[in-house]
């Protein structure tokens, strides 16, 4: 499996059909190994609490990483929350001899713990965003999202489910993203192509907003959308380990967009998080799959879809409104998509529209930026950003995950907007 990145073709290393991948020495042997090239090179301190907790580790065990403890070894990967800007930012990912792959390894030691400890419940029920969200949306929203707020409610999650009452949920839709599309589709010919559109749980429980502003804008660029049946991608399970349940949704979802495929469609996710499980995690959960491999070269970031269009000459460019500065926030799984920020290029074409890259960790990814025992980890990397944000007066803010845009409204007061939905404003879209 490879990926394009800072410093040419990178591989992962990242091996299921390994016999020792489950083995607790071997992944031991194998942290002892990655951390003896980290401690020397020290290029990521700043990128996680991953990493200061390694080299603190190796430097109270005077730089020795065969002394460390097993907790010493594993709090470095228990840390970890995936965001992956260590592994492309790394000179020593594969194929380089060295084979350095820091996210997987902690992917691999949370799948080892998850097969010999379990999660607890309330681990589990947070990363079934499925079943929460089927039993949240609704007409039921209208009195859960105001419960979620309120500070008895949030003191009693904090002590049950361990979610810090500081955090900025998200709230739920009064009416799924699945249920507007079925009343509200419109019919276009298709002359710019057919996507089936992978919504995300997110966008089909949480965030109706963005997900109604990405049908118009591709109707509006003459793009023929159809929405298959699907299941959450399966990445929030990597957060408790549960790479069994991963791979099942991984397979389900494959299932059932390969009649798209076989039909010629694109698939279209609007998220990177989920793009980035699709294109990349997929052909890795499922190694003997040869329909995870064609659905990975068929996975397109939505930005990087309508940036095709507009090289193409096929991007309509009938903007109606100005949107002023805006702070473009990169979150880390769209670099790790390596498509570039096509959504920064698409917003400067809009007239008198000024975007500000703004290129730092947003902290969050995941359950990291809610669970107590990472919260103030996440906002401590996410706090750089924070103060970016508010360092300059901005019209808009944006980013193209909801979940950083949750901890960026936590640490600025001010609520993000996807890309998606600037577009649409800019057609003169409510």
């Amino acid at each position: 499996m490879y990926e394009s990145s800072i410093g040419g073709v990178k591989e992962f290393n990242f091996d299921l059909k390994d016999p020792k991948f489950y083995d607790e020495e071997a992944i031991w042997e194998e942290a002892r190994r990655v951390f003896s090239k980290c401690k020397d090179c020290r290029m990521c301190v700043s990128f996680c609490p991953s990493f200061p907790a390694l080299f603190e580790a190796v430097d109270r065990n005077e730089d020795d990483v065969n002394k460390l403890s097993k907790e010493e070894l594993a709090r470095p990967l228990e840390l970890c929350f995936h965001c992956k800007q260590c592994y492309f930012r790394c000179p020593y990912t594969p194929p380089h001899e060295w084979r350095i792959d820091f996210p997987h390894l902690s992917l691999r030691y949370k799948a080892w713990k998850f097969k010999n400890k379990g999660a607890g419940l309330f681990q589990r029920l947070m990363a079934n965003t499925d079943l929460s969200g089927k039993l949240l949306v609704g007409h039921q929203a209208r009195f859960v999202n105001p419960l979620l707020r309120a500070k008895p409610v949030r003191v009693l999650l904090e002590g049950i489910a361990g979610i810090d009452r500081r955090a900025n949920l998200p709230s739920f839709n009064e009416k799924s993203f699945r249920s507007w599309f079925s009343k509200n589709k419109r019919e276009v010919k298709g002359e710019n192509g057919k996507v089936a559109l992978f919504h995300t749980c997110l966008v089909n429980y949480n965030y109706l907003p963005k997900g109604v502003a990405l049908v118009r804008v591709l109707e509006k660029n003459e793009v023929k959308v159809e929405l298959p049946e699907q299941e959450c991608c399966g990445i929030p399970y990597f957060d408790v380990g549960d790479l069994e349940t991963a791979r099942k949704k991984a397979k389900a979802n494959v299932e059932k967009l390969k009649p798209y495929l076989d039909k010629g469609f694109d698939i279209l996710v609007p998220i990177p998080t989920c793009a980035l499980q699709l294109k990349y995690e997929y052909p890795l959960l499922l190694p003997d799959d040869p329909d995870a491999k064609r659905l990975s070269e068929k996975v397109y970031d939505v930005h990087e879809y309508l940036w095709r269009l507009n090289e193409r000459g096929r991007l309509n460019k009938d903007f109606k409104v100005s949107m002023g500065r805006v702070a473009y926030h990169i979150p880390c799984h769209l670099k790790s998509l390596n498509v570039g920020y096509k959504g920064v290029a698409l917003l400067r074409l809009i007239p008198d529209t000024k975007v500000r890259v703004v290129d730092r960790c947003s902290g969050h990814d995941g359950t990291f930026g809610v669970r107590k025992e990472t919260f103030d980890h996440a906002y401590k990397v996410g706090s750089r950003l924070f103060e970016d944000l508010k360092s300059e007066e901005f019209d808009l803010i944006v980013s193209e995950c909801p979940l950083a845009g949750n901890m960026i409204e936590l640490g600025t007061g001010k609520k993000p907007l996807h890309p998606i939905e600037v577009l649409y404003r800019a057609y003169g879209g409510e």
